[in-house]
C-alpha cells in the first residue's frame, strides 16, 4: 500500500481525479484468457482499514476464481462522492462498494433502523441483529433498487468530535453545528440533542472544520485517525452512539453478468471476509483511539444515559419509515 500526504490527498479530492497513488490492483501469474477487472469503492483513504478490508476482498476474490476476477480499488474521492457511489452501483459504472449505513438510507429506507441512536446495546448484538433475520430483510430491499447485500461488516462506534468544547452531556452540544453524513436519521439525532446539524461529504470536512464551517463531527475513532481529522479537531465525547454497520455491496447487474461460478465465489469470499473484517476493526478501533490520544486530543467518558434518553424521539419520528414490525423486532432484540 502507497501512503499519501493529507496535502496530497486533498488536493486530489477537491480535483475530483485521482491521488497521487495509482489504484490498487491485485495481479497474479494466472495464464490464460485476460482477467475481468472490476471496479471496488472504498469510503475512506488510502491509509484507513478500509483500505486493508478491500484488498482482502480483492485477495479473495482473484483466489477463489483462480485469477479470472481481479479488483481495481479506488479510495474515497476517486470515483467521485459517497454519494455517487450509490449512484455508480446502480449504474453498473461501480461493480463493488463498502458502504456506512447512513448512505443507504436514501435509496432503503428500512435501513435507517441500524442508524437509532443506542438501538443496540453492545457490538454483538448488534452483529446476533444483522447476521439474522432483519440484516437480511434489509438486504432483500436492494435488488429493486439495482444493487445487491453481500454481506454486513463494521466500522467502529460512532462519537462526538469536536474543535472547542468538551462533550459529556447532552446539553454540550447545544447550537454546534456539527458535520453529518446523509441520512436523514443523524440529522434528527443532533437535532434532539439541540445541535445544528450539516451534511457535508466527508471529502469536504477538514476545509470545513478549518475554515469554522462546522464545529464538530461524529465519526468512528478509525475515521478519525485515517482522514487526520485530528489535526482541525481537539475533544472526543465517547458517546458510541451508533454501531457503524458497513456493508459489501455489488452492482446488480454486473454482479448477474458473471459466469454463475464466479458469483457463487465472490459470494464465498464476502463470507471469509467478514470475520476478518470486524476482526480488524475492533483491533484498529483501539489503535486509532490511543493514537489520537498521543497527538493532543482531550477523550472525555460521557453520560451515556442521558444521551440514550435525549434521543428517545427519534424513534418516533422513522417508525413508519422503517415499519413498526421490524422495529419492534429489533427492539426485542435488546430487551
Amino acid at each position: 500500500m502507497q501512503y499519501v500526504s493529507r496535502k496530497a490527498f486533498v488536493r486530489g479530492v477537491i480535483a475530483g481525479g485521482a491521488l497521487v497513488a495509482a489504484p490498487f490492483v491485485w495481479r497474479s501469474g494466472a495464464r490464460g484468457a485476460e482477467p475481468t477487472v472490476l471496479k471496488l469503492a472504498s469510503i475512506d483513504t488510502p491509509i484507513s482499514p478500509n483500505q486493508t478490508i478491500c484488498e482482502r476482498f480483492a485477495e479473495l476474490v482473484e483466489k477463489k476464481t483462480n485469477g479470472a476476477i481481479k479488483l481495481q480499488i479506488f479510495a474515497v474521492g476517486q470515483l467521485g462522492t459517497l454519494q455517487n457511489i450509490m449512484s455508480g452501483l446502480q449504474t453498473g459504472i461501480i461493480d463493488f462498494a463498502t458502504h456506512t449505513a447512513g448512505f443507504l438510507e436514501s435509496f432503503f429506507p428500512r435501513v435507517q433502523l441500524i442508524d437509532l441512536p443506542f438501538l443496540c446495546r453492545d457490538v454483538a448484538t448488534a452483529e446476533k441483529l444483522l447476521d439474522g433475520p432483519i440484516g437480511q430483510k434489509l438486504f432483500d430491499d436492494m435488488p429493486a433498487k439495482g444493487m445487491l447485500g453481500l454481506t454486513w461488516g463494521h466500522y467502529g462506534l460512532r462519537v462526538v468530535e469536536t474543535t472547542d468544547r468538551r462533550v459529556r452531556e447532552p446539553g454540550d452540544l447545544a447550537g454546534l453545528k456539527i458535520r453529518v453524513q446523509p441520512g436523514a436519521v443523524f440529522a434528527a439525532s443532533f437535532k434532539a440533542l439541540g445541535a445544528i446539524p450539516v451534511v457535508l461529504d466527508i471529502s469536504e470536512l477538514y476545509i470545513a472544520l478549518s475554515q469554522r464551517t462546522v464545529g464538530g463531527f461524529e465519526l468512528p475513532f478509525v475515521a478519525l485517525l485515517a482522514s487526520k481529522l485530528y489535526e482541525v479537531s481537539k475533544f472526543v465525547g465517547v458517546t458510541n452512539h451508533v454501531y457503524n454497520a458497513m456493508a459489501l455491496i455489488a452492482s446488480k447487474g454486473k454482479f448477474e453478468a458473471l459466469d454463475k461460478s464466479h458469483q457463487a465465489a465472490i459470494r464465498e469470499a464476502a463470507a471469509e471476509l467478514q470475520p476478518f473484517w470486524r476482526k480488524l476493526i475492533a483491533e484498529k478501533t483501539v489503535e486509532a483511539r490511543a493514537a489520537v490520544a498521543e497527538k493532543g486530543m482531550t477523550i472525555d467518558e460521557t453520560d451515556y444515559e442521558a444521551f440514550r434518553k435525549a434521543m428517545v424521539p427519534v424513534y418516533a419520528e422513522f417508525r413508519n419509515n422503517i415499519g413498526g414490525d421490524l422495529l419492534d423486532e429489533a427492539i426485542k432484540m435488546n430487551g
